[in-house]
């Protein structure tokens, strides 16, 4: 058969490529709760100063506090009018308060309908059943492809007459992609936290190590691994299979020990090893795993769904053709809109979600992904066109992760302003945590008027704790807020506390 009819039939077997909608985020978590109010009693002269008064004696000399740089700025939301400013414009580690940028740069300049697709292609003919060639998989940042969308991969595949494929899976990479980015801790690697950024990914670049403990100190813990990866024994040989693995070596201590398991990269490569030790008798742990090759991993599943598919994707070079055709897509899967991934990235703080979308917000057009550079770029563009200098912010990396990132106050109060002000407030709203009620606030501030009341984003590493939202008030409407904490040594209960008693006095501010 020759090539042109080849690629003729190839193209009357392929299935039209729909767009694949990956799951939505579930929004009946605090769906009833009443958004913070647009407008409400003017705050005057006497209001600002009581309140300035008040939080000056609850901020003196806190024992939270004490040796820690800390920033408070509170904004009306009707009137721009700063109600209280302490350091507002000093330089603080944002932690992941970041994501507030990464997340409000990415809505406006790639609008909420925007998707991260995967697209698998050919250039090669197909002849009775074979693809001669190789199945390419591409990627733009979806790291949410799990085994449905890869089924649904197979079945296309099928529909288009392929049983085998001479040339394999290879994925495509992104050059000069930068897996992790500066100012990220060595320590982080092995944990789902900070897993490695690159254009395809599966299952969120992760696995959940479960780990039970022996029935006697001595023995060692039993592992397996979802979704799936290989556990070995460092006592013997191992071939890791489909693309991970996971070296066990962890020990079982004596009842009532302390637990010591730790996550650390291995030797081998594709794989990280579990040490420490669990209790006898104690609960079993799970531990999230980063995956050390996403891509790798994307594919060695992808070859897991087409053989279970009955499509053999082995490589054989007998049956691969050295004459490429024009590109072929033959099967697409778009992620949910950047809507719903700004709660599935605000709500838990998913620093991964975060990277992806910071390159997304640098890609132009006729490129499918970009360096994080390119999104810092474009991300310090826009908050020059908010009324913000770039020079008073340096920005790193797209989570928070990074210790190089600074920024003040003042930058997120005005981004908070920024998205209130804009088309996008509601939005926001359901996206971000609630105090006592969702996300990373979902256990925080209950039973106090915070609860229902604020509506914010994290942000916490070591000797850092930050918060930044807005504030229902009791009859004042709404407050921006942003309240820095670092080179903290501090006690997170006493912080937590603290805020607690200035998020109250403002709440309960008199009309």
């Amino acid at each position: 058969m020759n090539l042109a009819r080849c690629y003729a039939t190839l193209l009357a077997l392929a299935v039209t490529v729909a767009p694949h909608a990956a799951r939505a985020v579930d929004r009946s978590l605090g769906a009833g709760i009443p958004k913070p109010p647009a407008s409400g009693a003017p705050w005057n002269d006497g209001d600002r100063a009581s309140l300035t008064v008040d939080i000056d004696a609850l901020l003196r000399d806190a024992p939270a506090l004490r040796g820690a740089h800390s920033g408070l700025l509170l904004v009306d939301v009707q009137t721009g009018a700063v109600l209280y400013a302490r350091n507002a414009d000093d330089a603080f580690i944002p932690a992941s308060t970041l994501k507030l940028l990464t997340g409000s740069a990415a809505l406006e300049t790639l609008g909420t309908a925007f998707r991260f697709r995967t697209e698998a292609y050919v250039t090669d003919p197909v002849e009775s059943g074979f693809l001669r060639g190789t199945l390419h998989v591409r990627g733009s940042g979806d790291t949410l492809i799990d085994d449905s969308a890869l089924h649904d991969l197979a079945v296309t595949l099928r529909a288009a007459g392929i049983r085998r494929i001479s040339g394999g899976v290879h994925g495509d990479r992104v050059p000069g992609e930068q897996r992790y980015l500066p100012g990220w801790s060595w320590d982080d690697f092995p944990y789902d936290y900070a897993a490695a950024v690159e254009s395809l990914g599966y299952e969120h670049n992760r696995v959940i190590a479960h780990i039970v403990p022996g029935r006697q100190a001595g023995e060692t813990p039993a592992i397996s691994v979802q979704p799936w990866g290989t556990v070995c024994d460092p006592q013997k040989p191992c071939r890791p299979a489909l693309g991970f693995a996971v070296w066990n070596a962890t020990s079982t201590g004596p009842k009532g020990s302390e637990l010591t398991l730790d996550a650390a990269p291995a030797d081998t490569a594709g794989a990280v090893t579990l040490s420490g030790s669990i209790a006898a008798g104690a609960a079993p742990e799970d531990i999230a795993v980063a995956v050390p090759s996403p891509t790798q991993f994307l594919l060695a599943a992808t070859r897991r769904a087409l053989d279970a598919a009955g499509i053999d994707p082995r490589v054989d070079p007998y049956l691969h053709t050295a004459d490429p055709l024009p590109e072929r897509v033959l099967w697409a899967h778009d992620s949910e809109p950047l809507g719903d991934i700004m709660a599935d990235m605000w709500w838990p703080s998913d620093n991964l979600l975060a990277e992806e979308v910071l390159r997304a917000v640098g890609t132009r057009a006729g490129r499918r992904t970009a360096p994080s550079t390119d999104g810092i770029a474009r991300e310090n563009a826009w908050l020059t066109a908010i009324g913000i200098d770039p020079a008073t912010v340096t920005l790193s990396d797209g989570s928070g992760l990074s210790v190089y990132n600074r920024l003040a106050p003042r930058t997120l109060t005005t981004i908070l302003l920024r998205d209130w002000n804009g088309p996008y407030r509601d939005l926001v709203l359901d996206d971000l945590p609630i105090a006592g009620v969702r996300g990373t606030l979902e256990s925080s501030y209950k039973g106090t008027a915070s609860e229902g009341r604020v509506f914010a984003k994290t942000g916490s590493m070591s000797h850092v704790n930050n918060i930044a939202g807005y504030i229902a008030t009791q009859c004042h409407g709404t407050v921006a807020f942003a309240f820095l904490v670092d080179d903290w040594l501090g006690s997170a209960a006493d912080l937590r506390d603290l805020r607690a008693r200035v998020f109250t006095r403002l709440i309960a501010a008199p009309c």
